[in-house]
């Protein structure tokens, strides 16, 4: 029997899921973005809705640029799965994203949408320990590198290359994005965090979840006293990892020797933890907030068992106000590290690493979709 094998016309596009995510997109949330008025159009043949899920959908596919909508302009399921009238064309689809962009201010378009759909969400994933049950809410800047590339807004940033510089916030254990912020890739990491987290806390009551049961986790370029002054006021539980800039580590060493609790642990090397309960941020004297601290300190090469001349001293201290031990408070921070991984889920699995459009604020409302 001979096989042979021809090269047709047919285009086979990839579809996969499209299904669910029309699904996930039918929102009533977007009747509102429909009555806004861009500076072109005040009621296109396409709404504002639709091009926005059409934005989305291309994200869920993993297709990135303008021209991809290009594939799906005459697929009857791509357009009957998102309840489309009409598919754009790239240059139609960059335009009307563009003129949205300008309407994007403060990045919070689309959050009565996604509020709308996390409403859906039956289980965001908890953490349990003996004296309480947190769902984390992970905030955290993530670069996203564009070398070589004069995009409006990609500057130089902490990774030495140029780039972007957004801030994330992920709610519960299996990486549901609550909001996102595309910032200039110089931004400092501190500038701004107060009022994302505002947002965040909003969006999370808007959703209908406790505050109490919430857990704010940081890294400590968020250790400012207004950013802990905001998390006090609004009544959530957080772990706000400290920047201990120049103060004396063997100051803490010798603080740690004397009330902390010594850890088991190899030959050579020192474990101490401790709670300072009377060290609190300026200013908030007379909240329930303390200091967790955990010193390591080396007398010895691991490897070697060589001793050191002068030891080495590591100091690791966080701000929190959880009813809880600093083995677990500690545990509980170590957790934050999973949020690097839906960083790479978003980066490198569906490919933003690199945003299709030359405008800061067209970027951003691509990330927040």
């Amino acid at each position: 029997m001979n096989i042979k094998i021809a090269q047709g016309n047919e285009e086979i596009n990839s579809t996969g899921g499209i299904i669910l995510v029309g699904k996930l997109l039918a929102l009533n949330a977007w009747e509102k973005i429909n009555d806004m008025t861009t500076a072109r159009i005040k009621r296109g043949e396409i709404s504002h809705g639709d091009i926005l899920k059409i934005a989305a959908a291309l994200l869920a596919l993993g297709k990135t640029d303008f021209a991809d909508i290009d594939l799906y302009r005459n697929d009857p399921l791509f357009r009957k799965a998102l309840d489309l009238k009409k598919i754009p064309s790239a240059e139609t689809l960059r335009q009307r994203l563009n003129d949205l962009g300008l309407l994007n201010c403060g990045q919070t378009m689309i959050d009565s949408c996604l509020v709308e759909l996390l409403k859906k969400v039956k289980d965001f994933g908890k953490i349990q320990t003996q004296y309480g049950s947190y769902i984390p809410l992970d905030i955290d800047v993530s670069v996203m590198l564009n070398p070589g590339c004069k995009k409006e807004g990609v500057s130089w940033t902490y990774h030495n290359e140029n780039g972007y510089a957004p801030i994330f916030a992920y709610l519960g254990t299996h990486g549901y994005m609550l909001a996102n912020e595309l910032r200039e890739g110089s931004q400092h990491s501190a500038k701004g965090a107060v009022e994302f987290a505002d947002r965040c806390i909003d969006l999370a009551k808007r959703i209908g979840l406790e505050l109490e049961k919430l857990l704010v986790r940081v890294d400590p370029e968020h250790d400012d006293k207004d950013f802990v002054a905001t998390l006090c006021a609004s009544g959530v539980m957080f772990l706000v990892k400290r920047n201990l800039r120049t103060e004396c580590r063997e100051q803490y060493l010798a603080m740690a020797r004397r009330i902390g609790e010594k850890v088991v642990s190899r030959k050579g090397k020192n474990i101490y933890r401790c709670i300072l309960s009377h060290r609190k941020p300026e200013g908030l004297e007379n909240e329930s907030v303390f200091m967790i601290v955990e010193v390591v300190e080396r007398l010895t090469d691991a490897k070697t068992e060589e001793e050191f001349l002068i030891p080495e001293v590591e100091v690791s201290a966080w701000w929190t106000n959880l009813p809880e031990s600093e083995v677990v408070c500690i545990e509980l921070y170590h957790a934050h590290g999973t949020s690097e991984q839906f960083h790479g889920e978003l980066k490198s699995d569906m490919g933003l690493e690199l945003l299709p459009s030359g405008k800061l604020a067209t970027n951003a409302l691509i990330l927040n979709s």
